[in-house]
């Protein structure tokens, strides 16, 4: 039980506490005098299984840490305009941030013209996924 805690301590996140907690519960059931090793071990695996059930969702929510947007997410939902033609097989490209772009449709039928106004919807490898912005 030691050793689990002392691992846990090693590391940025909750991997094997669920087991020390188990570990705990075996050891108490331990000191109960002619309780038979197979059920130190079913105690040990059914409380890590209900401290992992239970403790971990709220501990993630505590320890939720922030996360920030490389500066690739931030692209979506920006607007830039297209440089190239993007048909239904083949990729153009959009200038967003004086940065040319690789640019798909999120639409796969549709064909968006050279210089038209598109919004980021998503990035998939090097690709933005673009959907053209309707022009009021």
């Amino acid at each position: 039980m030691v050793i689990m805690v002392f691992i846990e301590a090693l590391g940025p996140a909750l991997v094997s506490i669920w087991f020390a907690i188990g570990a705990l519960a075996a050891l108490i059931v331990s000191f109960i005098p002619k309780v038979p090793f197979w059920v130190e071990i079913i105690v040990f695996v059914v409380v890590s299984l209900i401290a992992l059930i239970t403790i971990r969702p709220i501990s993630k929510k505590l320890l939720k840490r922030n996360t920030v947007k490389s500066n690739v997410d931030s692209y979506i939902g920006k607007r830039g305009l297209l440089q190239e033609e993007i048909s239904p097989f083949s990729a153009g490209s959009c200038k967003i941030n004086d940065v040319l772009w690789t640019a798909v449709s999120n639409d796969d039928k549709e064909t968006i013209a050279k210089g038209s106004v598109v919004e980021v919807v998503t990035i998939v490898g090097n690709k933005l996924v673009v959907k053209k912005v309707e022009e009021k």
